[in-house]
């Protein structure tokens, strides 16, 4: 009798010693997670590029010759933030914003498209403010304060919701005064039921001593269609650096990007041809060794850099999404 009493206080802290554990585990798991969101999306590692010296990169003169006009204005193009105007401006009115989401909810006409979606999304979120102890700026209320997140939530799919609940959410967004859509760009994909977009963000943050900050993210915005409407399924965020294009910057000029990577490394380019562009976009086309054309399309960010977003091949009239395995390409 007395061994089996001790046999099941035994087993009984073993299994008490597991459910700790376990709980444990769980509980650092989700504040790992929850360290990882950042304006309701995933935040990403800014990616370390290959240093190389100009002299060694067998680029072609009319490459270096931007790079090299581009690293002469150094501070106006590295060094200063976006002129573009915010694209996110539906409810600068508090009247209107009340009247449209009465009780708290989204009308259906915002999210019958994509870019509504996004658009309408973003807008909500451009008053909201969730500045904290930690991170303060500005004086008394900022915008419409943390009324706009739970109707910036209900833009999110069940299945968002699902890995990021409210309160996640809302966490993410601490120290955040201000959100501009400065740039929104279609990521062509295959799939007709998913859309994707890359995005700009400029975001006013408050600081520890008070003072507000401009800071810019790149993103990437993934839609899904439900029941006719458009749902957030995804996003994710990335910082943008004001140092690595301006001292380390041949990753992040799409003209020697393109010759260095698809030319010079896996030997894809017959002829490169100049860039059409414009404020948002810089286009690449090339004619390839094999008789095809490919397009190279990069947004331009506000931190003087350009980011490929979509590479592309022509069928006939259009232009289709392919991906280029470099090292096979090079073997």
């Amino acid at each position: 009798m007395r061994n089996r009493t001790k046999r099941i206080i035994v087993i009984s802290l073993f299994l008490l010693t597991c459910a700790i554990g376990a709980i444990c585990i769980r509980v650092r798991n989700q504040e790992e997670l929850s360290k990882n969101y950042i304006f309701g999306g995933l935040i990403n590692e800014i990616s370390n590029n290959k240093d190389i010296n100009l002299a060694d990169a067998s680029l072609s003169r009319q490459a270096i010759s931007i790079i090299n006009e581009s690293m002469a204005n150094l501070n106006e193009t590295f060094f200063r933030p976006s002129k573009l105007e915010a694209l996110n401006n539906n409810f600068m009115d508090f009247r209107i914003f009340s009247q449209t989401f009465t009780n708290g909810t989204v009308p259906s006409s915002l999210m019958d498209s994509p870019q509504n979606t996004a658009i309408n999304y973003f807008s909500v979120l451009q008053q909201a403010a969730n500045l904290t102890e930690n991170k303060t700026g500005g004086c008394g209320t900022i915008g419409y304060a943390q009324t706009p997140y739970p109707i910036a939530y209900a833009f999110l799919s069940e299945s968002y919701k699902k890995s990021m609940p409210y309160d996640e959410y809302l966490t993410s967004f601490e120290g955040i005064g201000h959100i501009n859509l400065i740039k929104m760009i279609p990521i062509i994909i295959q799939d007709t039921d998913k859309y994707k977009y890359f995005i700009e963000l400029e975001i006013l943050e408050g600081t520890s001593i008070g003072v507000t900050t401009f800071n810019y993210y790149t993103g990437e915005l993934d839609l899904i269609k439900v029941n006719g409407l458009y749902y957030i399924e995804f996003l994710s965020l990335t910082p943008e650096d004001f140092f690595c294009a301006a001292y380390h910057g041949w990753a992040h000029n799409a003209e020697s990007y393109v010759e260095t990577v698809y030319g010079n490394w896996c030997g894809l380019i017959m002829k490169q041809y100049s860039p059409q562009q414009d404020d948002y976009k810089k286009n690449i086309i090339v004619d390839g060794v094999d008789n095809k054309k490919y397009m190279f399309e990069f947004a331009k960010l506000s931190n003087g850099t350009d980011l490929l977003i979509n590479t592309l091949i022509k069928n006939d009239d259009s232009w289709i999404p392919v991906k280029i395995d470099v090292d096979q390409q090079s073997s």
